[in-house]
């Protein structure tokens, strides 16, 4: 794919799997835009990203607060002077309590983590490719979100919450040359996941650059015509 002048958001860029798709749409040409929470989280991203201010820009941002949020996008519109892409990939896992157990922390953290973030995001990229006619919007789903399963609450539903997300913007996008799609992931193979699942059979898990392939190919051109989509990508699982 050849993504010159054309530029992507990534959210959770700075994470196992963001980082990875930072860097292929890098290769690809695109100008890439990272928010992250801590300076430090940087350090996962390749050099050539990291040292290629021509090409990216990395703010500090909170995207689960709305001013953060507006600042960050009208920053990147500033800079790039368009937006072509969005993958919101940022959100965070807990599980363990069955829902009579469940506090309104813990239901909290996943639906800001995951869906909120993503409505944020969402909501202001969409008032820059809508005017431009154009423009690709992929979100991660997961698996707990296709198929429910005890003591996993929050984080199905808050992942349940992206997808219909993803339908409702679809359905509002048709005809103005806009997509939006989901992919739903089952564990995919992290550094971190390794350590808490060491016994696991890792061949069944969903390499981070099998998900960055398909994230690329729904921004593709090839994919125009996929939208209001989840695609499962369970591996073995």
């Amino acid at each position: 794919m050849d993504l010159r002048n054309k530029t992507a958001i990534i959210t959770g860029g700075t994470g196992a799997l963001g980082s990875v798709v930072a860097a292929h749409f890098f290769n690809a040409g695109a100008n890439v835009a990272i928010p992250f929470r801590k300076a430090s989280s940087t350090n996962l991203l390749p050099d050539e990203i990291r040292h290629s201010p021509d090409r990216v820009l990395m703010g500090e941002a909170d995207i689960s607060v709305e001013q953060q949020i507006i600042k960050f996008v009208t920053d990147v519109k500033s800079r790039f002077h368009s937006i072509d892409f969005l993958a919101n990939i940022a959100g965070g896992y807990a599980g363990g309590n069955a829902i009579a157990n469940v506090t309104l922390d813990e239901w909290e953290r996943m639906m800001n983590l995951n869906l909120k973030t993503a409505f944020l995001m969402s909501r202001e990229v969409l008032k820059v490719m809508i005017p431009q006619n154009a423009g690709r919007i992929v979100n991660i789903a997961a698996m707990p979100a296709m198929t429910g399963g005890a003591n996993k609450g929050p984080y199905a539903v808050s992942k349940r919450g992206v997808i219909t997300l993803t339908e409702t913007i679809a359905a509002e996008v048709k005809g103005k040359g806009i997509t939006a799609n989901a992919i739903a992931p089952s564990i995919i193979l992290t550094e971190e996941n390794r350590r808490s699942m060491p016994d696991a059979d890792l061949s069944r898990w969903v390499t981070p650059e099998d998900v960055a392939e398909m994230i690329l190919f729904l921004c593709s051109e090839s994919a125009r015509s996929i939208n209001g989509n989840t695609i499962k990508m369970f591996g073995g699982m």
